[in-house]
């Protein structure tokens, strides 16, 4: 499926930019470029296929920098043993009075400056909790969980310890600091953390995430970004497609590119063209009242959907541009364009009507149930365009506007149809929403 990839490569971008840039909305809200995406499918979608191939890239980046590097790690490792066994040394001889207590203070300093070079780690699978905000401290600050199960649940909910322990995945989410004071380990603290995650889960284990009040009290759940592709099982061809070199070789080049980007002091700031702002402003303003009523069953989760938004805007920002990594280059500032905000705001619908799934406030197969119905009545009119009047009229079973327009939402989503634009004052009552049906569907 198209949305399984799709949301894959979301995660990816998030793993190549978290914490070299993050972008403004507006004076006084910056959000940075991390996500956390679960993609929700049964076994035999061929998950772990999609992913590895997504994820090959950014595993031959890591395995060729490591190789490059590998000198520079050891002697990191030789300088670290030699500065030891010198601090060991000037320790026994202030202690026996044959060392000046400046000498001790010197090689202190030497100490506390030296940074070790680490391999590079650009992401995680399989880790608890405690090595995960370890992996989080020795990466600068930032890190990425990507697995193709959804264990990472068990983990949380204390398979390996007696108590939940979400406040990494919270704190990774929001860039709230980390400080870690526990008896046998090093106090650890870590600035404006960045965490990345991508799960690939089937829809039993999303089905107990969200019913785990943990989970959802202390809004882990509403953090994530959830994809339902439609089940291709049944419908499959041995002879399938196959992805062209140029598309892939493009994708390779694009990744290739977001992580030769340096990690700078401070992230570099994405800003809003006056184009980009309305749009976000316009989507936020249609959003806000419906968290109250049509999102209330889960408004913790719309009620992040604008941020998220704003940060599949600087995503789509940066990876729509190529940047050139020559030395001394002084790089244009990015600014999202009105085109990119209103591609963001259409993935946010997008995955607004898989949470309406994942969360059951509409279930996932009366969803596909419902669309495939309006399909069938377009199909058998052979219609070129309706209002969502006529759709009412011509499915009995939708007795309310609240109970067709997610399907409709949902089919404008995947392309089937699309929302005409019509002019409104601002007066009187709104126009009927009209669509314009894909001509494919004549044909299939």
């Amino acid at each position: 499926p198209v949305d399984m990839a799709g949301s894959i490569v979301l995660s990816v971008l998030s793993t190549c930019l978290q914490k070299k840039y993050r972008i403004q909305g507006k004076p006084g809200w910056v959000e940075p470029l991390n996500t956390y995406v679960i993609v929700i499918a049964p076994p035999s979608e061929r998950k772990s296929s999609v992913l590895h191939l997504m994820l090959q890239p950014v595993n031959d980046y890591e395995t060729e920098y490591n190789k490059q590097n590998a000198a520079a790690v050891e002697a990191g490792k030789m300088q670290k043993r030699v500065l030891e066994r010198r601090q060991k040394a000037v320790e026994d001889k202030v202690a026996k009075g044959n060392a000046k207590p400046e000498e001790l203070k010197r090689i202190a300093q030497e100490a506390a400056d030296f940074e070790e070079v680490s391999p590079m780690q650009l992401y995680v699978d399989d880790i608890t909790t405690e090595k995960l905000v370890a992996v989080i401290a020795k990466n600068h600050g930032h890190a990425a969980l990507i697995s193709s199960e959804g264990g990472i649940f068990d983990t949380l909910s204390g398979i390996y310890t007696k108590t939940v322990n979400i406040d990494v995945m919270l704190k990774g989410y929001s860039g709230d600091t980390i400080r870690v004071d526990r008896i046998g380990r090093e106090s650890e603290s870590i600035m404006d953390p960045a965490l990345t995650i991508l799960l690939m889960a089937q829809p039993n284990v999303v089905s107990s995430v969200l019913s785990n009040t943990t989970f959802r009290g202390r809004g882990l759940t509403a953090r994530f970004l959830y994809s339902m592709p439609v089940s291709s099982v049944g419908k499959r061809k041995y002879r399938s497609k196959a992805v062209t070199d140029e598309t892939y070789r493009g994708y390779e080049q694009l990744v290739v590119n977001l992580l030769e980007d340096e990690y700078p002091e401070k992230p570099q700031t994405i800003t809003l063209s006056p184009e980009a702002d309305r749009e976000l402003e316009a989507f936020a303003n249609w959003l806000e009242p419906k968290l109250t009523n049509d999102y209330a069953e889960m408004a913790d989760w719309a009620g992040k959907l604008v941020g998220n938004v704003l940060r599949i805007s600087g995503l789509l920002c940066r990876a729509s541009v190529y940047q050139s990594h020559d030395f001394l280059m002084v790089q244009d500032a990015l600014s999202v364009t009105g085109k990119t905000m209103s591609d963001a705001i259409r993935l946010g619908k997008y995955y607004l009507n898989h949470a309406q799934a994942a969360y059951s406030v509409l279930p996932e197969n009366d969803m596909y149930e419902n669309g495939n119905l309006i399909l069938q009545k377009i199909r058998e009119r052979r219609l070129t365009a309706f209002d969502r009047r006529e759709a009412m009229r011509m499915c009995r079973r939708f007795k309310t506007v609240d109970s067709i327009q997610p399907v409709l939402d949902f089919l404008e989503d995947y392309g089937y149809i699309m929302q005409k634009p019509q002019k409104y004052s601002g007066t009187g009552r709104p126009p009927l929403p009209k669509y314009a049906i894909n001509p494919w569907l004549k044909e299939h």
